[in-house]
């Protein structure tokens, strides 16, 4: 990341693209759902390994931040 408010903000988004993904499947929204989806959107880009603005942002939610 070049600076920590550019890694801020990517993590916003990373969590608000979580919370879109769950409303337009209609899925619950809870901590537990969000963090499953952050992970969900991280793997997504199709070489098996997690994103790094997805994992913090997972890491961010299941902290309670």
């Amino acid at each position: 990341m070049k600076n920590k408010e550019e890694q801020t903000g990517l993590v916003g988004l990373a969590i608000g693209a979580a919370v879109i993904g769950l409303v337009s499947a209609q899925k619950s929204i809870n901590r537990q759902s969000i963090i499953e989806e952050l992970m969900r959107l991280g793997r997504q880009k199709g070489d098996g390994l997690e994103d790094e603005v997805f994992v913090k942002a997972a890491e961010l939610v299941a902290k309670g931040i």
